[in-house]
């Protein structure tokens, strides 16, 4: 048998090392040093392979090693495979499996040429249990897994992460000829700069002579499916990539998980997904009916996790990424009528994780942000089955927020829209008119007034006249009414409407007890400020009574007190109830909080009028 001294075969090159893609780009990567093991890692279409044929050019070219040897690494059976191989080459005869792989291995570790040995596309972390190369060489490992078991006995782990902008321009310039480069940053962008599919546009638009500005117009005729924006094979490439990355997920514990949860992630934000949407209950009873067993929360993260070790999502605290182009395969993959399914979980799913009380203003601005991107995945499937709801508490969410002009084109855009699914007469319908009449105010009084009117007419047709959505709406013509100048008429109106709540509602109903709040308040405008005062103080027992004491509406009381007893002269009093009710918002709202900043606003106004008053 060959020792490690013997130089017949070298150098030498072995294996099937794929060649240097037409845009190759030289990453600046830590790659191992002589002695070292890396592991590279990263999603589908990331480069890996790339970026380890361009290492092996290199360290062959240059002369620093006498051996690149080159072993697919898909199954135990390849690698197994490939040292045998690469034995009868070394060896230069043949060896059964089981004195090959020790020879090649004792070769390997005794053997004074410098080598490099690469293991690609590595898909079972245990495949290479007993078949680790010795660490007297350099080993470069190419794999989706992130698995704790790729750890540990000095390997290191390098992150192989999309391209830089000008990563992808270069790779765009590797294929296209400058005139046909127009748009090359756009492109790039609208791709995520996965290099995969920078690197196959810039084939496709080179075959075609198309510029990259042409190119993304033909990628954003959303009716076009990837197929047809690749070169021949490619959508097989990008297709086959993800979808094995995906079975290998779903195959790991707990099994067929990770697949369809993966499938919903595709309809929502590729920049963060919150992870209490991903294990909210509409989606642990979808994959409990899927599966037939009861799925709980543990079950779904566990299922993420398995997604992260294959490197289809990220994880950022307290959300999920997923890259746009995974998620575009995913929804071509899917058929209509599942996408239906998932389409509605996923509508589902977001509203179940939205707050009663927005206090985490981040996780609103999320849910917004991934209604919005369902809406743009889903597109007509938003409207079956009431999915579109999600745009309502998106659109409310957003007037909350302080974003009133954002909200009433939200919802002037969703009119527009549901006149196309649902009849004028649909409960939905009113309520999209409700919400427009409600953030015109801001702008226009007389015209939300008016639409309130009209509104009010057509609830009490279609709904009756005790449905609490028409009991609102006479509450926000009152508003009105008083907003405009006729602060009797609003009372009136007020006073009319809280006997009506009652009767249909109850005393201690929130819409109630909101009524009593604006009565008090419009009377204290109207100058019986001792009267208000004093409905304010027993309202207040109410509201901590049925719905607590840090409850939005409880604090909005408080705030009224302190204002009204200050307004009345007792401003010292009224700063220390302002003071508490402020302090209290930043607690439960936050600094940022539209009420929070009402608090900080008053409290300045009364410091200031004190101070002026003193001076």
């Amino acid at each position: 048998m060959g020792t490690a001294n013997d130089t017949g075969g070298l150098p030498c090159r072995f294996g099937p090392m794929p060649p240097l893609a037409g845009g190759f780009q030289d990453r600046d990567l830590p790659l191992p040093a002589a002695g070292e093991c890396v592991v590279l890692t990263g999603n589908g279409g990331h480069g890996k392979t790339q970026v380890a044929t361009g290492f092996a050019e290199r360290l062959w070219a240059a002369g620093e090693i006498g051996l690149l040897a080159w072993i697919t690494a898909a199954s135990r059976d390849d690698l197994v495979s490939g040292y045998v191989d690469l034995a009868r080459r070394l060896h230069g005869t043949d060896l059964p499996a089981d004195r090959a792989v020790p020879w090649v291995l004792g070769w390997l570790g005794e053997a004074a040429t410098p080598w490099l040995v690469v293991l690609d596309d590595l898909w079972h972390p245990e495949d290479l249990d007993g078949l680790w190369p010795p660490p007297t060489g350099r080993v470069l490992v190419t794999t989706r897994r992130q698995d704790s078991a790729l750890l540990g006995h000095g390997r290191r782990t390098v992150a192989v992460d999309l391209f830089t902008p000008e990563e992808s321009r270069a790779c765009l310039a590797g294929y296209l000829r400058p005139e046909l480069m127009a748009g090359a940053g756009e492109l790039a962008a609208e791709l995520g700069h996965l290099p995969l599919a920078v690197g196959q546009a810039g084939a496709y638009a080179a075959d075609r002579h198309l510029t990259c500005e042409r190119y993304l117009d033909r990628w954003r005729d959303s009716p076009k499916p990837l197929r047809a924006l690749f070169p021949d094979n490619g959508y097989r490439t990008v297709a086959t990539t993800w979808r094995l990355s995906i079975t290998a997920a779903d195959e790991l514990e707990p099994a067929g998980l990770a697949g369809p949860l993966l499938h919903i992630a595709a309809l929502l934000d590729p920049n963060g997904i919150p992870t209490s949407v991903l294990t909210s209950h509409p989606v642990l009873e979808y994959l409990s009916r899927g599966t037939g067993s009861q799925v709980g929360t543990d079950d779904a993260w566990d299922a993420l996790s398995c997604l992260r070790r294959l490197s289809l999502v990220s994880f950022e605290s307290t959300s999920i990424r997923v890259h746009a182009l995974v998620q575009r395969a995913a929804r071509e993959s899917t058929g209509p009528g599942r996408l239906a399914t998932h389409t509605l979980v996923a509508a589902e799913a977001i509203a179940a994780a939205w707050q009663a009380i927005e206090v985490d203003t981040a996780l609103a601005s999320s849910l917004r942000a991934n209604a919005a991107a369902l809406a743009e995945a889903a597109g007509p499937l938003l409207w079956r089955d009431g999915a579109y709801r999600v745009l309502i508490k998106a659109g409310s969410s957003l007037g909350r927020a302080g974003h009133f002009a954002p909200a009433l084109a939200h919802f002037r855009d969703l009119r527009d829209q549901a006149a196309g699914h649902i009849d004028a007469d649909h409960p939905d319908s009113l309520t999209i008119r409700h919400e427009i009449a409600y953030w015109l105010a801001d702008t226009d009084l007389p015209a939300s007034l008016t639409d309130r009117c009209a509104l009010l007419e057509d609830q009490i047709r279609v709904l009756g006249p005790d449905h609490r959505h028409t009991l609102n709406t006479r509450y926000n013509i009152a508003y009105c009414q008083a907003k405009t100048g006729d602060v009797a008429g609003g009372i009136a109106t007020l006073e009319a409407l809280l006997d009506s709540q009652t009767r249909a509602l109850g005393a201690d109903h929130p819409h109630t007890l909101k009524t009593r709040h604006e009565l008090a308040f419009w009377r204290a405008v109207a100058g019986d400020t001792g009267a208000a005062l004093a409905e304010f103080a027993a309202l207040l027992a109410q509201q901590t009574r049925v719905l607590g004491a840090d409850h939005p509406h409880s604090l909005s009381t408080r705030h009224e007190i302190g204002h009204w007893t200050a307004a009345a002269g007792q401003v010292r009093a009224g700063l220390d109830v302002l003071e508490s009710v402020r302090v209290d918002r930043v607690r439960l709202l936050g600094h940022e909080h539209p009420h929070t900043k009402l608090s900080q606003d008053t409290v300045a106004h009364w410091r200031e009028h004190l101070r002026q008053s003193e001076a």
